[in-house]
């Protein structure tokens, strides 16, 4: 019996060793990460656009068109020819095995989209990580500082979405062919749990700032500073606990922005809401903010238009934030706007709608993503009833035409 406790103990021992040992040669590679924060850039001015389109308008189509049972989390970017190339995941089912990234364009004069097509798969992924990967996920697409395409995907290896970790390839010809992928070292712990939604900020210096969050052990949100190299070189902590995830990000100046996050936790149910002054080295504590959601997907996008009814008296940008408008369903995807950094939000105008008397999870609408294009226009893609990416673009004088509305009913929150 002696013997046997005896064995026992030199097993939990060598157990402890080694797992003291992985962590010192993990920490060892990304230990940088977690030491004083390198001196922030200011955040990158995006070029001013003019709507070239004065008549309001707004007209949806579907980005899909059913190549997979079920589709999920659109990104988009603006090609150099002005079309849209857009990207989402699909397969027979969220975190099925056959679960691919798509790709589809839309070509911008004959305002139409192409046929969409599988681009990476759970076998590119292992062939490029030298990893078993068991399925993929969220899509999030940027420009590099060289102006190549820099597409960020979800891989899992073990386990669910807890378990998670990061991968990037490149295009260098506008989306025709991409390069291997290459696993982002985000995490000091096996690299694991990091997960991607909300869109790509760009600093003076050409680092690129992504916005992550983690459910390992908690929910909260991260700011990852990557360099020309697709390397992370820092990471800040925005948020800490067990409520908050998926972070978008508001750059208002050159040294100013708000960030906004998914909420899962106790009533009221709120977008969470923070702000940096210093081009997010730093930020504030998360609070609740007056607008509702479900617990669902968020983005946001600053309107770069010169013109001057989207601005308001002291010159702040116009903010335009796409969520579901309800505490507990997503059975809307609404608009609302802000004029005082993000102090208070209009809701201007519900582009889908569907409130039923008994809810149907499969007929909701959620993670949207939005875009601003060169000619002023703005597009908006979403999941729709899990089955579509829908696309809605409007340009901004159908957007101040809702804000009219809104002023002239006192709609605020």
């Amino acid at each position: 019996m002696t013997y046997f406790k005896i064995h026992i103990k030199k097993k939990e021992m060598l157990l402890a060793i080694g797992l003291i040992s992985l962590f010192i040669m993990t920490w060892s590679v990304v230990s940088p990460l977690f030491q004083q924060h390198l001196p922030n850039q200011f955040f990158s001015a995006a070029r001013l656009t003019n709507s070239t389109e004065t008549t309001p308008f707004l007209s949806t189509q579907f980005a899909s068109h059913e190549s997979t049972p079920e589709v999920h989390s659109a990104t988009a970017l603006e090609l150099d020819n002005n079309n849209i190339m857009a990207f989402w995941y699909g397969g027979t089912r969220e975190g099925h095995k056959d679960v691919t990234i798509y790709q589809n364009i839309w070509n911008n004069k004959a305002k139409k989209w192409g046929q969409e097509k599988s681009i990476l798969s759970r076998t590119f992924t292992r062939d490029g990580t030298a990893r078993y990967i068991r399925k993929l996920g969220n899509p999030v697409v940027t420009r590099g500082p060289d102006r190549s395409i820099w597409l960020f995907y979800v891989s899992v290896s073990v386990g669910g979405w807890a378990g998670s970790a990061i991968n990037l390839t490149r295009s260098y010809d506008e989306g025709q062919s991409w390069s291997a992928p290459k696993r982002l070292i985000t995490s000091p712990f096996l690299n694991l749990s990091t997960l991607i939604k909300g869109t790509p900020i760009h600093y003076t210096d050409g680092t690129i700032g992504l916005p992550v969050y983690h459910e390992l052990m908690g929910k909260f949100g991260e700011l990852l500073k990557l360099n020309k190299a697709g390397d992370v070189i820092d990471k800040i902590r925005l948020s800490w606990g067990k409520t908050s995830l998926q972070p978008i990000l508001f750059p208002t100046s050159a040294d100013n922005a708000i960030a906004m996050m998914r909420y899962q936790g106790k009533a009221p149910n709120r977008i969470l809401m923070q702000s940096s002054s210093d081009a997010g080295l730093n930020w504030t504590a998360v609070e609740k903010s007056t607008l509702p959601n479900p617990g669902a997907g968020i983005i946001g996008l600053v309107l770069n238009n010169t013109d001057h009814h989207l601005h308001s008296k002291n010159h702040n940008p116009l903010l335009l934030l796409a969520f579901n408008n309800d505490t507990e369903e997503r059975e809307d995807m609404s608009l609302a706007t802000s004029v005082d950094n993000g102090s208070s939000w209009q809701v201007v105008h519900a582009i889908e709608e569907n409130r039923l008397e008994v809810p149907d999870k499969d007929q909701q609408f959620a993670y949207p993503w939005l875009l601003q294009t060169q000619n002023g226009n703005i597009h908006l893609l979403y999941t729709w009833h899990k089955s579509h990416i829908k696309h809605s673009v409007f340009n901004t004088a159908w957007l101040s035409s809702k804000l009219s509305d809104t002023q002239q009913t006192g709609d605020s929150k």
